[in-house]
């Protein structure tokens, strides 16, 4: 490879090359654009530095940011959708929102099974030593009645025959009324009542009495009773529900927490329908029923245990005072539909549409199968299936199958109150012309707000 090596001639220094040119050229400095080529460049470097924004000395992390100022953004359009993109709704924030929801809130009662509370400061012991607060150890029996309460009236026995069982054992019994001293006075000095009613009475005007334990069950009616020990609530309801309880009360066997959540639903349900009755009657006055139906609505949405209940009673204002029958109807075939087993359901969907004075359009086809599949689910042993099948054989006309199906419901039927009734019923089918329940208007007074009667209540079970 040594013959194909090319000779590279070593380079000659600097020195001798300015020497060379030197020697033979002027010099370069020497030149007049030498100049202007010096000129140039350093006038465009000076021009550059001046374009350049200034350069702080401060380091980048300590250089305060600005204020950001948003900028006035035009109307959102919506873009155009295309198939690979799907349509979202636009969605409006709560301050722009124009709906109004009802959203119904169960409230927690707060008097109930295992609730401690005051005892009633009376006006006036009527008869009786006076007594201003719960004895440790002793057991209270407290009845709300009055002496123009028919139902009270009809209870006295049964109360003076536990009176007469478990005073002797101990228990205490206190009979608590709204009215004035001189009215139970009067009432007491009676014949018999002496007899009857041989325990505490107080009148108890200002409703101490009720504040305290009624009002705070979200309800108020008598006759009832309440039992207490220890200032705590044992057990509340009517007189003819209190032998169990007070029973185990005395034999030491009861513990109220057992049936506290089952008081507190039915409290909370006794405020809903209570709120039920008042739309509806604010409804009456303005002729729109939109907001007592959109209540229920919400109401169901709280009560999913009661649904059946809460539709129920939708449906009696719809067929009834709210003259929306096609709606109504329609209504009613569906919840048969969706509780075909539920038989207090069905019951009082057929009562309803028989007995509701404000029906202007009874569907007597849909009140009479509906009764039957009640009858049928009772297996023909239930007692109020049987009274509403007579009641819509009676509505049809059928005489003979009314009188039939009533005196069947009162062989099956137990309940003292509930047969005066069923007698009273059977009375009317014998003698009665037969024909359904005549239409009855709500009556308005020409002045003030309307007089509305209340919308029968669904038995919440």
């Amino acid at each position: 490879m040594a013959q194909h090596k090319r000779h590279i001639p070593k380079a000659q220094s600097s020195s001798e090359n300015f020497q060379e040119n030197s020697s033979t050229k002027l010099s370069f400095y020497k030149r007049p654009h030498f100049y202007f080529l010096l000129i140039v460049p350093v006038a465009g470097v000076l021009l550059v530095v001046q374009l350049l924004p200034p350069i702080s000395p401060m380091q980048p992390a300590m250089i305060s940011p600005q204020p950001i100022i948003s900028p006035v953004l035009p109307p959102v359009v919506a873009p155009v959708a295309t198939k690979a993109d799907p349509i979202i709704p636009a969605v409006l924030p709560p301050a722009l929102s124009t709906a109004k929801a009802v959203e119904y809130q169960r409230n927690n009662p707060s008097v109930f099974p295992g609730a401690r509370v005051a005892f009633p400061k009376v006006k006036a012991w009527v008869q009786g030593e006076p007594v201003t607060r719960y004895e440790s150890g002793k057991i209270y029996f407290i009845e709300f009645f009055s002496t123009t309460c028919s139902h009270c009236a009809e209870q006295a026995p049964l109360v003076a025959e536990i009176v007469r069982t478990y005073q002797p054992l101990g228990v205490e019994f206190i009979a608590i009324s709204k009215e004035e001293q001189p009215v139970l006075l009067a009432w007491l000095n009676k014949p018999k009542m002496k007899e009857l009613v041989s325990y505490r009475v107080a009148s108890d005007p200002n409703l101490s009495g009720d504040r305290i334990l009624q009002f705070g069950t979200f309800k108020n009616s008598s006759p009832r009773v309440f039992l207490i020990k220890d200032g705590i609530v044992q057990w509340y309801g009517h007189p003819t529900l209190t032998e169990k309880p007070l029973a185990s009360l005395v034999a030491g066997t009861w513990d109220p927490l057992e049936i506290k959540d089952e008081f507190v639903l039915t409290s909370q349900v006794e405020q809903a329908k209570d709120q039920i009755t008042a739309k509806v009657t604010a409804c009456e006055k303005t002729g729109d029923w939109q907001p007592a139906l959109d209540l229920i609505d919400s109401i169901v949405q709280a009560f999913p245990e009661k649904s059946a209940s809460f539709q129920t009673q939708r449906f009696t204002v719809m067929i009834g005072i709210g003259n929306m029958p096609e709606a109504g109807y329609a209504l009613g075939k569906k919840l048969v539909a969706e509780y075909p087993s539920d038989i207090a359901t069905l019951r009082s969907l057929a009562r309803t549409t028989l007995n509701s004075p404000f029906v202007q359009k009874r569907d007597l086809d849909f009140a009479m199968q509906t009764a039957l599949a009640a009858d049928a689910l009772g297996k023909n042993e239930d007692a109020r299936a049987a009274e509403v099948v007579a009641f819509a054989y009676f509505s049809k006309g059928d005489r003979e199958h009314a009188i039939e199906n009533q005196e069947r419901a009162i062989r099956l039927q137990t309940d003292a109150v509930l047969l005066k009734q069923y007698h009273t019923s059977l009375e009317k089918y014998k003698t009665a012309e037969p024909g359904p329940i005549p239409y009855q208007p709500p009556h308005k007074t020409t002045t003030g707000p309307p007089v509305v009667p209340a919308v029968p209540v669904v038995p919440a079970g």
